[in-house]
């Protein structure tokens, strides 16, 4: 039987909406280039940290997954 999760969609478009939103804001206020250059630095680092540890808790489920369905085989 196949479960369907909704927080995983919605994880995903949570943090589309955060980047477009940041993007968009950024790129709207009057800041100078560095200053700019710096921001989608760290958004773009927060990002990575947001991926990666969504990343490592699908890797988890998964591994959850293989254990059970050894459990059910053996």
């Amino acid at each position: 039987m196949r479960q369907n999760s909704p927080c995983g969609g919605m994880s995903v478009a949570f943090l589309a909406g955060l980047a477009m939103g940041a993007v968009a804001g950024l790129l709207l206020a009057p800041h100078s280039g560095a200053y700019t250059r710096r921001q989608f630095q760290n958004l773009a680092e927060d990002v990575k940290e947001q991926a990666s540890g969504l990343a490592a808790d699908t890797k988890q489920a998964v591994e959850t997954v293989v254990q059970q369905g050894k459990q059910i085989v053996s």
